[in-house]
């Protein structure tokens, strides 16, 4: 029993390590004219927004809309990278959960599913 909260504890650890990387992790993601950049973490979260002024007009609204859903698309396709990379280096998602099959669960009998 003891061996397994170890292992609980120690995947906890390199979750919360990951975790913490993957945040640090920043991707910059620009726009072709190079008119909009956004930065985003490798955890998924969106840490800055940058819109030059020139597209701050009625008739540049689609363009914008479209610039800005591309560029969010690719920073986070990026960020997707750089953490299943991340998980790789630390031995890959079989490292993280290795120690599960080592737990069993109990399903109860008393269910009617």
């Amino acid at each position: 029993m003891l061996d397994k909260v170890k292992d609980l504890y120690q995947l906890k650890k390199q979750a919360t390590a990951l975790q913490k990387e993957l945040g640090q992790t920043i991707i910059e993601a620009t726009s072709p004219d190079d008119l909009i950049k956004v930065e985003v973490s490798a955890d998924m979260k969106i840490q800055s927004i940058n819109i030059d002024d020139s597209y701050f007009s009625v008739d540049k609204k689609e363009q914008l809309e479209f610039q800005l859903k591309n560029v969010l698309s690719s920073a986070f396709a990026q960020a997707q990278q750089v953490a299943a990379n991340k998980m790789k280096e630390m031995g890959g998602l079989d490292s993280l959960l290795g120690g599960l099959d080592k737990f069993k669960i109990y399903k109860n009998k008393n269910t009617n599913s």
